[in-house]
């Protein structure tokens, strides 16, 4: 296991345990890392606020976590009974589960991804948002 960044009173998305052979990418309000050296999968943590200026995330594919959360006409959800959701990506050829947890009165946006070319599967994800949940003891919330 890895733990991200330092102890404080409030929890930051580099505070979640995962698992430690994955490689590490940071930028503030969120962390992602890749689940393999072919980085063609992945998770990204996204601290939730509101409709705040995000400029500094404009590399990213998604540079907000809702926007895993909000279907359009390249993107697809579909909401499972747990309050997770899996999606597809048409636009950029991925596909994934993400969910929203809190943790210690904030919201947090979870998401494991994979590009559709890889061969991770949605149920590999499935089996890595679940590994993460019970380690870092967190349930998804409804949303």
């Amino acid at each position: 296991m890895l733990l991200f960044g330092a102890v404080s009173a409030q929890k930051t998305v580099n505070d979640f345990q995962v698992d430690g052979s994955y490689n590490h990418a940071y930028k503030g309000n969120y962390s992602s890392l890749y689940l393999n050296a072919n980085q063609d999968s992945g998770i990204t943590v996204y601290k939730e606020f509101g409709d705040d200026d995000n400029d500094a995330y404009d590399d990213l594919i998604h540079d907000e976590g809702k926007d895993y959360l909000t279907p359009d006409d390249d993107f697809k959800i579909d909401k499972n009974s747990d309050n997770t959701v899996n999606f597809t990506d048409y636009d950029h050829a991925q596909h994934g589960v993400a969910e929203v947890i809190d943790c210690d009165g904030e919201n947090f946006i979870v998401v494991f991804w994979a590009k559709d070319t890889s061969n991770v599967s949605n149920s590999d994800l499935v089996s890595q948002l679940n590994d993460f949940n019970k380690d870092n003891n967190v349930n998804a919330i409804a949303f």
